[in-house]
């Protein structure tokens, strides 16, 4: 929801401008104070509005004071610069730890409330979203989903695996893959982030518990090179200088998963060589008798490490 709203104030922007406005997105754990404000005192080149974006910042809700300091500072010198078009976005679960921070969040911005969603409306989402994609779903499997006590980023990742499982069939709570117990389980989707990071550890542990938990390998095959296809989308539209906002609405996916593949350290190269090994694998695993987890662990390795085997 709280994406939803953060897209709504763009395309007010938009509206308002006749333009799309640049949005740059903070990585939340890597980001400096010198470097958000570096961010905000840069009139943008290419659009008419900069719009900056830090999702949860663990500053905003502490209520230590020297934790807070550098970044009031920080939005304080923002403030008082008057700017017109620069804009800082900063998302919370709870107001500002820092009564600094509050005071000028309140004086000087806005504290938009976005509501949550309840059962009724959580499960009509998941709903509207399988059928779309021409997947219905039963109610009994409806209510586990709504019951898992999983949030909306991993509700919507999970339906995007069933509809890959599911085309054109009705899903059932069998379909769910432990989403009601096993609320510290990997997914699939766990795995290619990991690849996304170019994470070998992560990648090899969720590999392997996949694996133990029966996963087809020609699916998770198909998932990752599925993921791989969308970030050379999001890199090539990202080269030709689009920002990550019209990104996610000319893929039709959700801003995080656009942010998320901005900030890969994969290279084009890293790409064109992975998706020629996925195509080497799917070829073993259907017709070969060779390990196929052997086959799915070398790839991991040569891929997060940079690995590559010489052509023969």
């Amino acid at each position: 929801m709280l994406e939803r709203r953060f897209q709504e104030i763009i395309e007010e922007l938009k509206q308002h401008d006749g333009y799309e406005p640049e949005v740059v997105s903070l990585n939340t754990a890597e980001t400096k104070p010198s470097e958000l404000e570096q961010y905000l005192a840069e009139v943008p080149l290419f659009a008419h509005r900069r719009v900056v974006l830090m999702r949860h910042p663990p500053w905003l809700e502490k209520s230590v004071k020297s934790g807070a300091r550098e970044w009031e500072a920080v939005i304080g010198s923002f403030i008082r610069s008057r700017p017109h078009q620069l804009h800082l976005v900063l998302t919370a679960d709870k107001k500002p730890g820092s009564r600094g921070l509050d005071e000028l969040i309140r004086k000087h911005g806005e504290a938009l409330e976005v509501p949550g969603v309840g059962p009724r409306q959580l499960a009509d989402w998941i709903v509207e979203e399988l059928k779309k994609s021409g997947v219905r779903i039963q109610r009994e499997a409806v209510e586990v989903l709504v019951k898992s006590g999983r949030d909306m980023n991993y509700l919507a990742t999970e339906l995007e695996r069933l509809v890959l499982c599911n085309r054109g069939q009705t899903v059932t709570v069998g379909d769910l893959t432990g989403i009601e117990s096993d609320l510290g389980g990997f997914n699939v989707f766990q795995l290619t982030d990991a690849l996304l990071r170019k994470n070998t550890r992560d990648a090899l542990q969720a590999l392997a518990t996949l694996l133990h938990k029966g996963e087809p390998v020609t699916l998770i095959v198909h998932m990752i090179t599925r993921e791989l296809v969308l970030l050379g989308k999001v890199q090539a539209l990202a080269s030709r200088g689009e920002p990550s906002s019209a990104i996610a609405r000319l893929l039709g996916k959700q801003p995080f998963r656009i942010d998320r593949m901005l900030r890969s350290p994969m290279t084009t190269e890293d790409l064109k060589y992975a998706l020629k090994r996925l195509a080497e694998i799917d070829y073993a695993v259907k017709n070969t008798s060779q390990d196929h987890r052997l086959l799915l662990e070398t790839m991991i390795v040569e891929i997060c490490e940079n690995r590559r085997r010489m052509p023969e």
